[in-house]
């Protein structure tokens, strides 16, 4: 499997979390997840203060089940990916489920996918600000 779409499966797994393990077969035992808001003060940090971290293929259940439960992620979309050597930076949209009743928002989203061989060894998630961890 090409690692767009292995990207592809953890954008899928991030939606909807039963899918979580259809990707384990391409995460390093070590994999660590690092989840920021991307606001103009943190765009070039590699692990702004403001992160979650995940760790494992256990990280990747967690971090799915965050999105679920805590951001109240009820859609999204790969919109893209661009490959470079072992990185794939990849970015969509994800609709979020406000504390107003019934409204959503949407938002960006955007990953660097860090692998070695086939293996996802680190995955840095930032969704845009205002969005606040």
């Amino acid at each position: 499997m090409e690692r767009p779409e292995i990207v592809e499966l953890f954008y899928s797994a991030l939606i909807d979390p039963n899918q979580v393990e259809l990707v384990f077969q391409f995460l390093s035992p070590r994999v660590e997840w690092i989840l920021a808001a991307a606001e103009p003060h943190t765009l070039g940090e590699e692990s702004p203060s403001n992160a979650i971290k995940f760790s494992g293929k256990e990280g990747l259940r967690q971090l799915a089940h965050y999105f679920r439960d805590s951001l109240n992620l009820i859609s999204g979309d790969l919109t893209g990916c661009i490959t470079h050597h072992h990185l794939v930076f990849s970015f969509g949209r994800v609709r979020l489920r406000t504390r107003k009743a019934g409204q959503v928002a949407e938002t960006n989203i955007a990953a660097k996918i860090t692998f070695q061989d086939s293996k996802i060894i680190k995955g840095q998630i930032r969704i845009s600000w205002p969005l606040v961890l």
